[in-house]
């Protein structure tokens, strides 16, 4: 069942089953090229995780940038506020 699967691919997709074939037997620690090329795809990956949470830490110091802002508007001791004015003047 093996063989009849592989040499239907063999026919149908012959560039991908070799390909394929090749990728097998890769090992990721070899100094070739296509190990390399492993490594580096693993380490883009890696280095795309890190990106995207430095993303999200960077999106939540900016909210909590807003809102100390907003907050010390809202709470500002010194604030002008117009002195209440008399009926008698």
């Amino acid at each position: 069942m093996k063989q009849f699967f592989g040499r239907l691919a063999e026919r149908a997709m012959p560039v991908t089953y070799n390909n394929l074939k090749l990728l097998a037997r890769v090992d990721p620690t070899d100094d070739s090229l296509t190990g390399r090329m492993l490594a580096y795809e693993l380490e883009v990956r890696e280095l795309r995780a890190e990106l995207n949470e430095v993303r999200g830490e960077n999106r939540r110091v900016v909210e909590l940038y807003d809102l100390v802002f907003e907050r010390l508007r809202e709470d500002m001791p010194l604030r002008a506020t117009p002195m209440p004015t008399s009926p008698e003047d």
